[in-house]
């Protein structure tokens, strides 16, 4: 077996190649949507939305000789526009856990065939949730009574992501679905309300190990949150809030929303953009609280939650809006970092009260912040993002320099880097050598660009550097696009046709830089006393997919998996976020050729080397070539 590349260093060890490695594995689980089991939980979902028969689901269920071929629709008789549209139901259910609750999906489609639109049924769903997260006996003898089923029997699973057996039970059953720790304990108190209680979960599941986590814990990590009476509370707290607050907070949710990376928010089946968002908070700002219908309720709190926790808004797109999924996120991602930090989870965290659910995980986020580093995993095709988490003791580590670089960086400059940590004082020095020696920042840094291009180490076709150019340092938010430098190295022997695109390296350069150029003046204006134009907001450190699925200029350029890794630059006293980072691409698109998060970690050492220069650079007052600030017409040196 090859070597992993990162221990081809001699500062990273096996055990962060574990730590790496579990990272890996959990992002890969929240990204795995497809499971075996969907047509027979679609099925379940039209049965119990009264669009298909029972019937049909038993018989489906029953064989398994079609088990792994796809559903035959006109032999079973079912519609193919609604399995369809029940089918994008249930993936979106799934964002962003990969994992979605049966019990959650059986009442949606219950609320569905009662004549409900989709986002008045995740509503229903909503209320009707609540009686079921209390304990054992109050939620069975609730079960079904909101949503009028017969109470004789109660159908319990202990897996809620994956009882697919009590799911379809429940519904051929016509009777309630609910999730237990304990069926034996269930059993007995459904003995005690007089009702017949029973399960079609496996007594013994051969692939679960002694730690399999079961019950709510499953999903929600722990306890499930109360839901009673969220949307009547959320309400409340908006109306306790004086017009003038409310009319300002709500104003600032409007312009923020369309400074940020692209939002895909589903109302029900209706998919809102940043600037759909922004339409919808507008309406809640011509109306007191009370006039807001259920989904702008839960939009604007979903905003006002995210102001309070700093939270990856984008990880809940193609994910329905609701109460229930808000409180979900909240709390799970509260506990995915408490686990981390190894704090106790306070007595209050399962209260029915997203708002102070928010600020709790604002709390916790910027504590992990001081140990971890957020990244994000960016899938372009469908606008879904998840964040994961890098401890900083490996991403920020110091990588030594590695063997090659130093004498690329003497060929191209005439000056050696006679360091071997790339710390700052290395670069400071090389760059004094460098300027004895008669060369410049800018060959520096375009030799490292090169250099990233063909490491062995971090396999890249294009290796994009952007700082700035040197000018305006003082007030970024006055840059122009020709205020940045941006540079592209492209992998010895690349071929642009190779991997049909068009255009060739000059067509390529000039689109690239153009967008990085934009992104950087945008992102300039978060710091602009007067705001010249709608500011683009910071990004975390991230790896995309699918990055030219709906993006032209990405299209034309080739850009297809990526992984950017931003800089801060320094200039006097300040440091400056958005103004400069590395960006490197393959254009070759198969599973085996993205970016993982380890090629993070080996990447980070490219940000550290430019900011070394170009931090250097603008010490002594220099600037990097006008030539790469504008289009240019060739790539000569």
């Amino acid at each position: 077996m090859a070597l992993d590349p990162l221990l081809s260093h001699p500062d990273f060890t096996g055990a962060d190649l574990a730590v790496l490695a579990e990272i890996e594995t959990d992002l890969a689980e929240r990204l795995d949507m497809l499971g075996d089991d969907g047509d027979l939980v679609v099925v379940a979902g039209l049965v119990a939305a009264r669009i298909v028969d029972a019937a049909v689901l038993e018989k489906i269920a029953d064989d398994r000789s079609g088990a792994g071929r796809p559903l035959d629709l006109a032999a079973h008789g079912i519609p193919a526009g609604e399995f369809s549209r029940f089918q994008r139901l249930w993936y979106h259910f799934k964002v962003p856990y990969a994992r979605a609750s049966l019990v959650w999906w059986h009442l949606f489609c219950l609320a569905l065939g009662r004549g409900a639109a989709a986002d008045e049924a995740l509503e229903r769903m909503t209320d009707w949730l609540a009686p079921l997260h209390g304990s054992v006996f109050d939620a069975l003898a609730r079960a079904g009574v909101a949503t009028g089923l017969p109470g004789e029997t109660v159908v319990v699973t202990t897996d809620e992501t994956g009882g697919l057996r009590s799911l379809t039970a429940a519904v051929r059953l016509d009777a309630p679905l609910v999730v237990v720790d304990d069926v034996r304990a269930a059993v007995a108190a459904g003995r005690a309300l007089g009702r017949r209680v029973v399960t079609a979960d496996p007594e013994a599941d051969p692939e679960a190990g002694p730690g399999t986590v079961r019950g709510h814990a499953a999903l929600w990590l722990g306890p499930p949150a109360a839901l009673d009476g969220l949307p009547e509370r959320a309400r409340r707290d908006w109306a306790a809030l004086p017009a003038a607050e409310r009319e300002e907070l709500l104003a600032g949710f409007e312009r923020r929303i369309t400074s940020v990376e692209r939002v895909r928010l589903l109302a029900g089946e209706t998919e809102l953009d940043n600037r759909a968002v922004a339409a919808e908070i507008a309406a809640c700002r011509a109306l007191p609280p009370d006039g807001w219908s259920g989904t702008r309720l839960v939009l604007a709190t979903l905003l006002r939650c995210w102001q309070e926790a700093g939270f990856v808004l984008q990880e809940l797109n193609q994910s329905p809006l609701s109460f229930a999924s808000l409180a979900l996120f909240l709390l799970r991602k509260s506990r995915g970092y408490a686990r981390l930090l190894g704090e106790a989870e306070p007595p209050d965290a399962t209260a029915p009260d997203v708002l102070a659910a928010a600020r709790r995980l604002g709390g916790l986020r910027t504590r992990v912040e001081e140990r971890y580093e957020r990244c994000l995993h960016f899938d372009g095709s469908n606008w879904e993002r998840r964040e994961f988490l890098l401890p900083l003791s490996v991403y920020r580590r110091s990588a030594r320099v590695p063997d090659g670089l130093p004498e690329l960086l003497y060929a191209e400059t005439g000056a050696e880097f006679t360091g071997r940590t790339g710390s700052a004082g290395e670069w400071d020095a090389f760059l004094e050598r460098v300027l004895e020696a008669g060369s410049s920042p800018t060959r520096a840094l375009q030799a490292v660009a090169h250099w990233a291009a063909d490491a062995e180490d971090l396999p890249v076709d294009l290796a994009v550097f952007t700082v700035p150019v040197g000018r305006k340092l003082a007030e970024p938010w006055t840059m122009e696009f020709t205020d940045l430098f941006c540079y592209t190295g492209f992998r010895t022997g690349f071929r642009p046709e190779e991997f049909g695109i068009a255009n060739g390296r000059v067509l390529m350069y000039n689109v690239i830089a153009q967008r990085m150029r934009y992104n950087a003046v945008k992102k300039a204006q978060n710091y602009a006393p007067v705001m010249r134009f709608a500011p683009q907001g910071f990004n975390l450190p991230d790896i995309a997919v699918a990055e030219d699925a709906f993006h032209g200029g990405h299209a034309a350029a080739g850009i297809r998996l990526a992984c950017r890794l931003p800089i801060t630059v320094r200039y006097r006293d300040r440091d400056w976020n958005g103004l400069a980072d590395v960006r490197l691409n393959r254009s070759a698109y198969s599973r085996e050729n993205r970016f993982r998060p380890r090629d993070m970690v080996l990447g980070h050492r490219y940000t550290q080397w430019a900011k070394g220069l170009a931090d250097a650079a603008y010490r002594r007052g220099l600037s990097f070539d006008d030539k790469w600030t504008d289009k240019v017409k060739d790539l000569d040196l």
